[in-house]
């Protein structure tokens, strides 16, 4: 997984570098070759067009998928941020002096809360 915006080239070279000299000294010798006269490339363009537009589907689709996830994620996420909302409200109304038995100072019915509201997030 990529988690970074840019790449540096160091780090490019790191992941593909041995890839890229068999790579470079093919597409090297294939023109050189060309420029000599010694190989002839003609390719028609229907395959050409065909092979495109499948990719085209192609990473459409995955594109499509990959929003899709990140949409589903951003909906679950919000559940569980509106769920602790109401959590949290629920414990600051709740929990009060008004209908109790036996009455807490203030102070600890904040630690009360506190403590409530970080055994949820935690």
């Amino acid at each position: 997984m990529i988690i970074t915006k840019n790449i540096s080239f160091g780090r490019l070279l790191r992941w593909s570098g041995h890839h890229l000299i068999w790579l470079f000294a093919y597409m090297g010798g294939v023109a050189v070759l060309y420029e000599l006269g010694w190989l002839d490339l003609n390719m028609p363009w229907l395959p050409v067009s065909v092979i495109g537009t499948a990719v085209a589907f192609y990473v459409g689709f995955k594109n499509n998928q990959a929003y899709d996830r990140m949409w589903e994620a951003r909906k679950i996420w919000g559940g569980i941020i509106n769920d602790s909302r109401s959590w949290g409200m629920m414990v600051d109304g709740f929990l009060t002096n008004l209908f109790a038995e036996q009455k807490v100072s203030e102070e600890e019915l904040l630690v009360i809360k506190q403590r409530l509201i970080y055994r949820h997030i935690g």
